[in-house]
């Protein structure tokens, strides 16, 4: 029987936490509307602000125009930029910090987009940090900014804070049970949006969901924090009580999506990514259900497998460049055999 109390306490249902600051440079037009000459004037102004923050000393600054596409995979795989940075473009790129924990995009949307990434629940801390990073960056910019709307950003859906924090959440239970299309339209009432877990418009295979504010205007980036992690909280309420109510009335459904992960995962020759993530999934509600010896570890240990198995991860963890889909699919595979005979045992039979 699985201890109720004990899963509400230590349940890992919020991943990580992240937080991106729309920014746009005053007098200077949008990313979307400038010209060449002026996109590469704003990438300048850019990286050198951003040189001389301190929260990026030690980090890195590439081109688009100067990585290759498996470079690009990585860096978008890794959350540190976005599907949207133009590909190629000489006036487009990405400053990371050496920890990976701060990222600022150049000329994508908006000229600037600076985000911090933290695991679990940490979004107040994040916060501080990236205030702090912002006021640095700002000491060598003018922000486009207006007394009556606030920060000033290419969609005016980000016009105001410029604000967009979010929590990735797993979800398993609801999705089994078929209550996450229900939550999504009660959050979205409440201002705020659940998307699949790289952003918008990407499928939510594995039960991995983004909440995040829909709103920017006319609330401060406290309020907005205070709002995420209170309806977070509640999300991960919902969550709980499925797994319990699900493992009390039908625990044959979660024994049977147990075992046949395990038997796939073991036993597989071909395996893409979204169905890898969904059998990982299962294994990491087990782990953290406590129907897993060593659960925390189980979880950490999937966490990190769940990153190795993307499509560049997979090809740099095993030193292989240029590849084909199936191949890859077939070396995940293999990992994955592997892995799985790695982790800890199950409590059920």
């Amino acid at each position: 029987m699985i201890d109720s109390t004990e899963h509400k306490k230590n349940s890992s249902i919020i991943m990580t936490s992240r937080i991106r600051l729309a920014r746009n440079i005053a007098g200077k037009r949008f990313a979307n509307s400038a010209s060449p000459d002026e996109l590469a004037n704003i990438y300048d102004i850019c990286f050198n602000a951003l040189s001389k923050a301190r929260q990026f000393k030690g980090g890195e600054c590439v081109k688009m125009s100067e990585i290759s596409e498996f470079g690009r995979a990585m860096l978008i795989e890794d959350k540190l930029a976005s599907r949207e940075l133009p590909a190629g473009s000489p006036a487009s790129g990405v400053f990371y910090s050496a920890d990976y924990s701060l990222s600022a995009m150049i000329n994508e949307e908006d000229h600037l987009r600076v985000q911090a990434l933290g695991v679990k629940q940490c979004l107040k801390s994040l916060w501080r940090k990236l205030n702090a990073t912002d006021d640095a960056i700002e000491k060598n910019i003018e922000y486009a900014y207006s007394d009556d709307f606030g920060y000033l950003t290419a969609c005016p859906t980000n016009v105001g804070t410029g604000m967009r924090a979010s929590l990735m959440m797993h979800l398993p239970a609801l999705a089994l049970t078929e209550q996450m299309e229900k939550i999504a339209r009660g959050l979205n009432q409440l201002g705020m949006v659940v998307r699949g877990a790289d952003g918008e418009g990407s499928d939510s295979y594995g039960a991995f969901f983004q909440i995040s504010n829909q709103q920017t205007l006319g609330m401060s980036e406290d309020d907005i924090i205070k709002k995420i992690i209170k309806f977070g909280e509640k999300v991960c309420e919902f969550e709980i009580n499925a797994r319990l109510k699900l493992w009390q009335d039908s625990p044959i459904i979660l024994q049977d999506k147990i075992s046949r992960a395990v038997a796939i995962l073991k036993n597989c020759r071909l395996i893409d990514t979204a169905e890898a993530m969904e059998h990982l999934s299962t294994l990491r509600l087990c782990a953290d259900m406590g129907l897993m010896q060593d659960a925390t570890y189980a979880i950490n240990m999937i966490d990190e497998v769940m990153l190795d198995i993307k499509p560049a991860h997979i090809q740099r963890k095993f030193n292989i460049r240029e590849i084909d889909s199936q191949e890859r699919d077939k070396v995940r595979a293999s990992y994955l055999n592997s892995v799985v005979k790695a982790l800890p045992k199950l409590k059920i039979k």
